[in-house]
């Protein structure tokens, strides 16, 4: 019962290590979105938001966190939440004219609004809602189809044909084959023919990735300098991320091997998260600690924020004592580099499960002061009550 009580309270602060179930944000700015939107050939879904306004909190709460939204959104957009009314959200809100909260964009590479709406959406209206600018019309499937099948091998035409085709899930190998033949070398390094060639490299086994290393040199002097690489970690990122997803060990074998030939800047940190989530979807915990605690200590050194969600993880998830005094050691350290309600709030949860109850409750009083008068303490009030609780029970029992 506690466990399922402990859940609801903390569905915020689920690791981001774990596989995620609904919308994964992108953590850059509005610039580096637009340009990872141009390197994957997709659209920027952006959630304008204000912290006060209660139905963007309904969808964050219930409707990015769905499966069936994180699949179709993570799929098909680079999706950013902005706060309007602060840092570059406050230009972003002059810039596209926001006033009225949510307001919801799908917005180009460029930076050019493709559609929007205002107001909360549930689910499947969200779906439908983004569905009209992630599909292309099916009627300029046919026209274009009927072009090439007339003999029409313009590539501005058999390009848009490969994304159609590409957009309904439609075989189109021979097309992309037939496309990149008639190229010359001089054609492919066209700045068209290049981001083209970017929007198709999306996994490790695209038959346009030996194209995309071959001219990787190009690719930055058209695009700026780092693309050739960000796409390197984008396609490792998709077929880890799939195989994840599926628990399929082999093709995660595959994309660790990618990483390793290609060794982009940071294939090592990338290895090893995704190995972390793959024991998470495994629900492995006992590798998963070991994979976490490797991957935290090397590359989250002093970030409060990653080691509290994945203690978090460890007392949902792991029964092993000497795991659980690990995952308290950092909220211990935590707690030094960033004195927080919720860094206290969750040793005080870690000592619960321990069963050190007196130093569970030092920990979630403190909390409750820590939380001041705009925290909600409901939750913490709840923990301290069953420390109590169980207080009482030690007393009587000796």
């Amino acid at each position: 019962m506690m466990k399922r009580i402990f859940s609801i309270v903390f569905l915020s602060v689920l690791s981001q290590l774990l596989i995620a179930q609904g919308i994964e944000f992108f953590r850059g700015s509005f610039e580096e979105a637009k340009a990872e939107a141009r390197a994957q050939g997709k659209l920027i879904f952006m959630d304008a938001y204000a912290v006060w306004c209660g139905p963007c909190k309904m969808m964050t709460n219930n409707v990015f966190p769905q499966k069936s939204v994180g699949d179709f959104f993570n799929a098909n957009f680079i999706n950013m939440k902005v706060d309007m009314e602060k840092g570059e959200g406050l230009s972003l809100r002059k810039q596209y004219g926001v006033s009225a909260y949510p307001t919801l964009f799908l917005i180009d590479g460029e930076g050019k609004v493709v559609q929007q709406i205002k107001g909360a959406r549930g689910a499947e209206a969200l779906i439908d809602w983004a569905k009209q600018a992630a599909l292309p019309n099916k009627s300029l499937s046919q026209k274009l189809q009927e072009k090439y099948d007339a003999g029409d091998r313009e590539p501005s035409l058999m390009r848009d044909l490969i994304k159609v085709k590409e957009a309904y899930n439609e075989e189109n190998k021979g097309l992309i084959k037939e496309y990149l033949g008639n190229l010359s070398a001089e054609e492919i390094v066209d700045s068209e023919n290049i981001s083209f060639v970017l929007e198709l490299t999306k996994d490790i086994y695209s038959l346009t990735l030996p194209i995309l290393y071959e001219y990787k040199n190009y690719i930055d002097d058209v695009r700026g300098e780092g693309t050739f690489e960000g796409k390197l970690i984008s396609i490792a990122q998709n077929s880890g991320n799939l195989a994840v997803k599926q628990k399929d060990r082999a093709l995660l074998d595959e994309t660790l091997t990618f990483l390793k030939e290609y060794q982009p800047a940071n294939y090592k940190e990338v290895s090893s998260e995704l190995m972390v989530n793959y024991y998470a979807a495994l629900e492995d915990w006992v590798s998963y600690a070991k994979a976490v605690t490797k991957h935290l200590k090397k590359y989250k050194k002093d970030d409060d924020k990653a080691y509290r969600d994945v203690a978090w993880n460890f007392y949902m998830k792991i029964d092993d004592e000497g795991a659980l005094k690990k995952a308290e050691k950092w909220m211990q350290k935590n707690i030094k580099i960033n004195n927080s309600y919720e860094n206290n709030l969750t040793q005080a949860y870690l000592l619960y499960k321990l069963k050190q109850y007196s130093e569970a409750e030092d920990a979630v009083n403190y909390a409750l002061i820590l939380a001041g008068e705009e925290k909600k303490t409901k939750n913490a009030q709840i923990l301290k009550d069953q420390i109590l609780k169980m207080l009482k029970k030690t007393e009587i029992a000796q």
